[in-house]
């Protein structure tokens, strides 16, 4: 009996360290909506546009000159934002003369007008990797607000590399919107469809 007793007390000491360290385990921590800042990379970003030319052809451009910053919260997206200023006369559609043309007055008038932007106002989560970007685009002097669709690529951390995100989207606008006409050259809509097709790629790095 004696020797019950004593096991007995010996299974009770030894569960009391279990015992307190059940008490002052921590909990487990809620998922982090500690938004994080990126610096728009011009290496992984592509700002591009296309229209048609003469109901037959496709023209696209870009623009090489840019920077911005966009902030990513995978908890809390109304605490995610983007800010871009884009340097008009970056402008190439890879044909010098059709530059000249597309940076003076009687389109992007780029000496008037040498920046054009996006600042959103407000980002909606409408899936799992997909938002609702609303915002201010400025163009040609002219802002106007408008709602674009966005796909996350990704967000990564790469051990030695950097700590990445990537965002695509696709949308159209009127140029008309934006006074960018270009009436002496085109007619106005003759030559080139009002309708621009923008298609962004946005890389940004965490530094």
């Amino acid at each position: 009996m004696r020797t019950i007793r004593i096991v007995a007390a010996i299974a009770i000491l030894a569960a009391l360290p279990l015992a307190a360290n059940a008490r002052h385990k921590p909990a487990p921590r809620a998922p982090s909506s500690d938004a994080k800042v990126y610096a728009v990379s011009r290496m992984y970003t592509t700002l591009s546009f296309t229209v048609t030319k003469w109901m037959v052809f496709k023209e696209e451009g870009l623009f090489q000159d840019f920077s911005g910053t966009l902030t990513y919260s995978a908890e809390d997206p109304a605490k995610c934002k983007i800010d871009v200023t884009v340097q008009s006369v970056s402008l190439d559609t890879r044909v010098a003369g059709r530059d000249r043309v597309l940076r003076s007055d009687d389109f992007f008038d780029v000496e008037k007008y040498p920046t054009l932007s996006f600042r959103s106002t407000s980002i909606v989560a409408t899936g799992k990797q997909t938002y609702d970007v609303e915002g201010d685009l400025t163009i040609h002097g002219v802002t106007k607000r408008i709602t674009v669709p966005v796909k996350m690529i990704g967000v990564r951390v790469m051990p030695g590399i950097g700590d990445f995100a990537g965002f695509e989207t696709t949308f159209n606008i009127d140029r008309r919107d934006f006074g960018v006409l270009g009436s002496r050259w085109s007619g106005n809509t003759v030559a080139i469809d009002p309708t621009v097709v923008i298609h962004l790629i946005i890389g940004g790095v965490h530094e």
